[in-house]
């Protein structure tokens, strides 16, 4: 899951930025391996769904993705979350991002093994046309880039005139993000941060 892997921010703000997909694979866990493939892919956003997502796809998505995936600020959460999938034995594909060390770590704890690691190794060239790094710090959690740096600085503008509060911009930051891994909660603290430059 490629596309989670840019979010920015100082190690202590990844702490509380977590994204968990799970993915049917073609011939390895879809219809044609189990013929309730979907309703387990379906059990997943409910466990997902019962364990204080910050974001998450919307239901009506889950049937008509091989995706549901989700964002939590909480470590424990994200523990719950495994946790219950590895009693449940459902045999989906899950893709857990965050902070290495953290996932390493909660990974033991479940007695689940990783299988792969994906880094970003940043940006390279010419920079001075990205917006400022706070800014990325918002946009980068979409991964697909539908929340803009012009949003961005439209709703600091926006809060900065009293016409929306942080919450509320972040929740409309959120809205074109349809994957459901763009967090609010940070987008909130990092918006504060802004207003307050």
């Amino acid at each position: 899951m490629t596309h989670s892997l840019h979010r920015k921010g100082k190690v202590n703000d990844l702490k509380k930025d977590y994204v968990i997909l799970a993915m049917l694979a073609a011939g390895v866990n879809d219809k044609t391996v189990y013929d309730d493939a979907k309703e387990r892919q379906i059990r997943i956003g409910h466990i997902m769904q019962n364990n204080n997502p910050t974001n998450l796809l919307k239901e009506a998505g889950w049937r008509l993705t091989s995706i549901v995936q989700g964002c939590f600020s909480n470590i424990n959460d994200v523990k719950n979350v495994l946790k219950t999938i590895k009693e449940e034995d459902l045999g989906i594909s899950i893709v857990v991002s965050g902070l290495i060390s953290e996932i390493r770590e909660l990974c033991q704890e479940l007695g689940l093994k990783m299988h792969t690691v994906n880094l970003s190794l940043g940006e390279f060239g010419n920079k001075t046309k990205l917006p400022s790094e706070k800014i990325l710090e918002i946009t980068t959690m979409c991964g697909h880039h539908c929340v803009s740096s012009q949003s961005v600085e439209h709703y600091v503008e926006q809060i900065n005139e009293g016409k929306i509060s942080v919450e509320k911009a972040a929740e409309k930051l959120a809205a074109p993000c349809v994957c459901g891994i763009f967090n609010p909660e940070k987008a909130a603290q990092v918006l504060s941060e802004l207003v307050n430059e």
